[in-house]
């Protein structure tokens, strides 16, 4: 299993600890372009993966979406928190 795979495993284990439903289906089509991301869904959050996009682009996108959640009472692996870092510095990076 390459690296981007066992670190989507890990993200998608840390959505499903968070109460955090994962939809990975084709999204849009030419007409009606969808993007991946997060949605709340009857109050509940939905994070929506289109089927077609590869797993370095999967992991960016729940990073980026799970970075707004709190996380500093929740267990994750120290390589999978720096992502998490990373991704909150980017965010306040003046750009």
């Amino acid at each position: 299993m390459e690296k981007a795979q066992i670190i989507l495993h890990e993200l998608l284990e840390l959505a499903f600890r968070l109460d955090i439903k994962v939809r990975r289906e084709r999204l849009g089509d030419d007409e009606v372009p969808v993007q991946s991301g997060l949605a709340w869904v009857e109050h509940q959050p939905v994070l929506f993966l289109d089927s077609r996009i590869s797993s370095i682009e999967a992991v960016d996108i729940i990073v980026k979406e799970l970075a707004g959640f709190p996380l500093e009472n929740v267990y994750i692996k120290p390589g999978i928190r720096a992502l998490f870092e990373a991704a909150r510095e980017d965010d306040a990076t003046p750009g």
